[in-house]
């Protein structure tokens, strides 16, 4: 028995499908599995630090996030933590020429 599917209907499959998978990887990154936003629990996961650090930081404002009011939830965006890192990066200094550090000096 084969089923026969008018094309229009196919079409319409298919862009219903696409819909709802591009959906889902906007909301998931695929290659981490760690969703966009995140919550100050997960945000405080994903960089490894406790979630009162998180909350410090953002009520100093020193850590971008969204808020929709006073004592409402707060979420932080994955991309824009990782941006505000790389941002925070100590630069190296680059020995100078001659100078030699012993194995127990280190």
């Amino acid at each position: 028995m084969t089923l026969q599917v008018p094309p229009a209907t196919l079409e319409a499959i298919a862009a219903l499908v696409e819909a709802r998978v591009l959906e889902h990887l906007t909301k998931l990154d695929v290659a981490t599995g760690i969703p966009e936003w995140l919550s100050v629990e997960s945000a405080a996961r994903y960089l490894d630090v406790s979630p009162e650090r998180v909350r410090k930081l953002i009520a100093r404002r020193a850590i971008p996030h969204y808020q929709d009011g006073p004592a409402c939830r707060i979420f932080l965006r994955r991309r824009e933590l990782d941006e505000w890192m790389s941002t925070s990066r100590v630069g190296t200094v680059a020995p100078s020429h001659g100078s030699r550090t012993a194995v127990g000096d280190l």
